[in-house]
């Protein structure tokens, strides 16, 4: 039974790491005749929920999603404001590397898709360095025309990949599930944002003491200041909590 906590209409499972860790590998022993299609996972951050309020696709997407872990603090923040305390953070790429972790040794695959041309190829090989029992099925960018798209996903379900990683950034990952998840044979997939950028090392993490702090949004804006636009949707986001929890709105 899952326990939901809903911040702007967008429902976040309540949940630590392990526990979404167990739930994945739950999900991937299912028996595929026992789904109309497969499940997926998403991890909303602030930026994603603040969308999904003008998105009626998008917040329908990530409702439908089979687990929504809380990605960034802010999504932690608003969830206290609205009196529903989540548990802990779990943020999609720590949630990512712990997977891979755990799944390296029990011979599940996984199945690489997005990014630029070329990065994530250096993600695989980095992957097959740091786990050499890792089993990747497959990889390709992100980058798709239909053709392309069409050859993918008849790749992806030649080799009855386990979990499709997609890296395609908001929205263009989680509409491509959607819009493909029936056609495809595999276990489940997972949205995984720019993932794929910072194990390639052409993306930098931010230290630890500035996640905990609830400043990785900061850091990512010092390496990349074109993305000043895109950081306005956090303080809209938590105006809008607030607005939904004093005012009973969300528009």
């Amino acid at each position: 039974m899952r326990e939901l906590v809903e911040i702007l209409g967008i429902k976040i499972d309540r949940v630590n790491m392990q526990e979404a860790v167990e739930k994945v590998e739950v999900l991937l022993n299912k028996e595929a005749e026992t789904a109309e299609k497969p499940a997926y996972i998403v991890t909303p951050n602030s930026e994603m929920i603040a969308m999904s309020v003008e998105d009626e696709k998008l917040a329908s997407i990530l409702n439908s999603a089979y687990l929504s872990t809380p990605d960034g603090a802010g999504v932690v923040l608003a969830a206290k404001i609205m009196g529903t305390p989540l548990i802990e953070r779990v943020a999609g790429f720590d949630l990512l590397t712990r997977l891979i972790e755990e799944f390296a040794e029990k011979e599940y695959s996984f199945y690489f898709l997005g990014s630029r041309p070329g990065v994530v190829d250096k993600a695989v090989v980095k992957l097959k360095q740091n786990y050499p029992k890792l089993n990747i099925a497959g990889y390709h960018h992100g980058y798709l025309d239909r053709e392309l798209q069409e050859k993918v996903i008849s790749e992806i379900n030649e080799k009855k990949v386990d979990l499709l990683l997609v890296g395609m950034g908001v929205p263009l990952q989680e509409r491509f599930i959607d819009k493909n998840i029936e056609n495809l044979t595999i276990g489940a997939a997972m949205t995984v944002g720019g993932s794929f950028d910072v194990i390639a090392g052409e993306v930098n993490r931010a230290p630890l003491w500035m996640q905990k702090a609830g400043l990785e949004w900061f850091y990512r804006l010092l390496q990349d200041p074109s993305r000043f636009g895109r950081m306005l949707a956090l303080p809209r986001f938590i105006f809008l909590v607030l607005k939904e929890r004093f005012l009973g709105s969300k528009s």
